[in-house]
């Protein structure tokens, strides 16, 4: 799969996620924790939300430049941030046993993404 492919589809979901926890961090707290938020962890989630947009944002621009110095680091960035957060969902899910309703969803597709991304980012090499 291609770098362009893969950012498009990163970019879009990742800015949708941004946009639903800036709006509604309760909601996203309740799909993928299976729990209940207070005003310090909606503050929190807000800001992951605000993080997770420009992000998406980043790899939308990046889509038609991929080549570059500065499509490549997105690419790293956004390839980086999907084993990252793969672990961590997957850990809650497993080792801490939350039950949000799309928690393991969102731990193996994050998991997916950040296989394509680094079989992409090998062999554009």
């Amino acid at each position: 799969m291609s770098l362009r492919l893969l950012l498009i589809i990163s970019g879009g979901l990742e800015s949708l996620v941004g946009v639903l926890a800036l709006i509604s961090p309760t909601t996203v707290v309740s799909l993928l924790l299976g729990a209940s938020t207070d005003a310090t962890s909606a503050v929190l989630v807000r800001l992951f939300g605000a993080g997770v947009f420009a992000l998406g944002l980043a790899c939308l621009k990046a889509r038609d430049d991929v080549s570059s110095a500065a499509g490549l680091a997105v690419s790293i960035g956004i390839a980086s941030y999907n084993v990252l957060a793969s672990v961590v969902l997957l850990w809650a899910a497993a080792g801490l046993g939350l039950d949000g309703l799309l928690l393991w969803g969102a731990g193996i597709g994050h998991a997916v993404l950040s296989a394509l991304f680094i079989s992409a980012l090998v062999t554009s090499r």
